[in-house]
């Protein structure tokens, strides 16, 4: 017998994988049993794996699976993480464009396995295992449920503290460190890795997007009280915003780079008493290490461990890499300390453009984000967006984000 949520079972490709056959594979997997060992699935309960705010470019479904090994005997339930191709969710249309599922299933499948490799006996994980990929005629992703091995994400609105900062990234450190390890014996990683959230295919669609939201981001700052200067300085992104981002992050080969998550923020982690993995890899990019440095302190981090505790986030995050690079007897030069801080600096925009989305994601979580009104142009949008900049979380991150993104020079356009 099959069961499905109601809700989700309108997507097109749902009845090619919630069937029992299709999970007999899956089980094996992760029973680690031989191939022709007899699995007999009873039956299989679908349900959302999360709220919706919480989903973008898939659908993520929670999976019960009640089965017998060897054909009978006591039955045992299993629960899963399937993660689905679909076009009814935001963000669809940029599935195809970012190749995100191909992208994701390749992390899975071929990086992720070599970077814990040459961990060795550390016994470092760095995501979830995955038991099964299907790429056609549907595309889906099924993972071990890290919820029954007792872990969880963190309440997202008050921001994580330093300490759960510092063991994220010093698991970070470890994964660039590797990404680092593997270009040096396998070679450039392929093309799709070239290219994350800033890419040259979504230019139009998200130049447009950024537009109305950098106005209502200058508006913000002046009913705040933020001086001319700062204001102005962010005019000379009117129109091009976008495409400054694509530029800003091309790899330059001349320096230190990594393999970057991609989308490292709150939601992408799950932590358990002692440990924290990184999931969803979907928009994975090799470049300057400032992209998952700079997305996830800004995005993830507490109001004043964002700030205030910045600089030794970094100092942490040099040291961690430092350590794992000479572990793993990389070949390539050791970034200084200072060389990590002047780039995380030249990067520093990101942290704009954080506060001015990302972070009301992760703000206001009681509610549910429409993407699309906040990028439209329409006088509806622009009301909308400054009710979330009136929200009184999202008042003190800017009023003391702010500041220090002018005092760094984050906010200066590089030339």
């Amino acid at each position: 017998m099959t069961s499905t949520g109601s809700e989700l079972s309108s997507a097109p490709s749902a009845e090619c994988w919630r069937n029992a056959k299709f999970f007999e594979d899956v089980v094996r997997a992760d029973l680690n049993a031989d191939a022709s060992e007899v699995v007999h699935v009873v039956d299989v309960q679908v349900a959302n794996a999360n709220a919706k705010v919480e989903g973008y470019m898939s659908l993520m479904h929670r999976v019960a699976v009640e089965f017998q090994v060897g054909g009978a005997g006591e039955v045992q339930t299993r629960s899963y993480i399937v993660k689905e191709k679909s076009s009814k969710v935001f963000g669809g249309d940029f599935v195809e464009k970012l190749a995100v599922f191909s992208k994701e299933i390749e992390m899975y499948e071929t990086f992720l396995p070599a970077f814990e490799e040459f961990w060795g006996d550390a016994g470092i994980q760095f995501g979830p295992r995955v038991l099964k990929t299907v790429s056609t005629p549907y595309t889906v992703i099924v993972m071990e449920d890290l919820k029954s091995k007792g872990f969880s994400m963190k309440q997202r609105s008050e921001g994580l503290s330093l300490e759960l900062c510092e063991q994220v990234l010093s698991k970070v450190a470890k994964f660039h460190a590797a990404s680092v390890v593997y270009f040096e014996q396998n070679g450039p990683y392929p093309e799709d890795f070239k290219e994350g959230i800033f890419s040259e295919k979504l230019k139009e669609d998200m130049e447009a997007y950024y537009a109305p939201l950098l106005e209502s981001y200058i508006q913000a700052l002046e009913d705040l009280g933020f001086p001319v200067e700062v204001r102005e300085a962010l005019n000379c992104y009117r129109g091009k915003m976008y495409s400054y981002l694509c530029k800003l992050f091309e790899p330059d080969l001349a320096k230190f780079n990594v393999l970057n998550h991609g989308d490292l923020w709150v939601n992408n982690l799950q932590f358990s008493e002692t440990e924290v993995l990184l999931l969803d890899y979907q928009i994975a990019v090799y470049g300057s290490p400032s992209m998952d440095l700079l997305y996830f302190i800004i995005n993830s981090s507490a109001l004043d461990v964002r700030t205030d505790k910045f600089d030794h986030l970094i100092e942490h995050y040099h040291s961690e890499l430092v350590k794992s690079l000479k572990v793993l007897n990389a070949k390539t030069t050791i970034p200084t300390l200072q060389d990590i801080q002047e780039d995380a600096r030249q990067h520093g925009f990101l942290a704009c453009v954080m506060s001015m989305e990302g972070l009301l994601m992760m703000l206001v979580p009681e509610v549910e984000l429409n993407m699309e009104m906040l990028g439209s142009s329409t006088e509806a949008g622009f009301e909308y967006r400054k009710s979330f900049y009136s929200y009184p979380r999202v008042k003190s991150m800017l009023e003391k984000l702010v500041p220090f993104m002018w005092e760094r020079g984050f906010l200066k356009m590089v030339e």
